[in-house]
């Protein structure tokens, strides 16, 4: 027998044990109850929910930590409001320079062309690119002068006693910069504002789903466990008595905020129309399910799988 064969090194594949050794290939990992979320866990803090409330989802959370959470996102709805209403400003301020530069570069022309400085089509034709569409340019003069509130002997006049006049050689004006041998050059480098846009929502939102959905105050309800005699002990539904775990279906009843298992609402509560405690008057649009991460197996629901990639070895 080969040496290779001894030594257990001949074969191309790793086996289970060598793949276990060496940390070597793609890793995947159940995880159990211990990585879920309980389902009386504020799902803001992951800590027991003191005084929990719960939203219209099924999501419970502290009140301090929902109350907190609301009131920092209207602030930063407040502050996205109103950068966005600074950008609106700008964008409209902008709007107006280009409009007055526009108009000027009108009637410098209209002037120019009074004197004979622009008689040449090929003047003409730089100038109708630098001032845009150009087709009714009579029109267009005589409302920049209305705008201006002169005429075109007052634009004429506007020339200083130093010009030569229309018999002196013509005087092109600069051409613009055409395109950059350098992209890189920071002094002629383009600069671009970058957009700002609206918030998403302008009310509060609840994350806690994948789907984010509105968030008020006035639509959480105060959610009131049953819990045992002993301190530390397991919640229990108050009309069978059993313990309240994460693979159970815990409604609560939105008038009054008892939890109560699924099984005993649609027993007792449903068919009655009112609380098994308080006998309040509930209808089946009041009873809202608690949302729950499960026990990570799956009968009891949530069944996660930790999955790790790493590169395989190539030969």
């Amino acid at each position: 027998m080969a040496k290779h064969s001894k030594s257990n090194n001949s074969s191309g594949v790793f086996t289970h044990a060598e793949r276990k050794m060496t940390n070597y290939g793609t890793k995947s990992r159940r995880l159990g109850r211990e990585s879920k979320r309980k389902f009386d866990a504020c799902h803001l803090c992951l800590q027991p929910a003191r005084t929990p409330m719960l939203c219209g989802q099924g999501h419970i959370s502290c009140r301090e930590c929902v109350m907190a959470n609301i009131l920092e996102q209207k602030h930063e709805i407040e502050r996205a409001n109103k950068r966005y209403a600074e950008y609106l400003e700008r964008q409209k301020k902008e709007g107006e320079r280009r409009v007055r530069e526009r108009e000027s570069q009108e009637v410098e022309r209209y002037r120019r062309r009074e004197v004979g400085l622009g008689d040449s089509m090929k003047e003409k034709r730089r100038l109708d690119v630098e001032a845009g569409d150009s087709k009714d340019e009579g029109k267009r003069a005589r409302l920049l002068l209305e705008h201006q509130g002169t005429s075109a002997r007052a634009v004429t006049a506007l020339i200083s006693p130093e010009d030569p006049g229309p018999s002196a050689p013509k005087q092109p004006l600069p051409k613009p910069a055409g395109k950059l041998s350098s992209f890189w050059v920071p002094s002629q480098a383009p600069s671009a504002e970058s957009a700002v846009k609206p918030p998403a929502s302008q009310s509060a939102q609840c994350f806690a789903a994948r789907t984010p959905h509105a968030l008020r105050l006035k639509s959480l309800i105060e959610v009131r466990f049953r819990a045992g005699s002993a301190p530390g002990a397991e919640k229990l539904c108050p009309a069978c008595d059993r313990a309240l775990l994460n693979s159970s279906q815990i409604d609560v009843l939105r008038p009054c905020g008892h939890a109560i298992c699924h099984r005993c609402v649609g027993n007792f509560v449903l068919p009655a129309k009112e609380c098994f405690v308080c006998q309040a008057k509930v209808a089946a649009k009041d009873v809202v399910r608690i949302d729950t991460e499960g026990t990570g197996f799956a009968g009891g629901g949530g069944q996660m799988v930790a999955t790790r990639y790493e590169a395989a070895l190539q030969v």
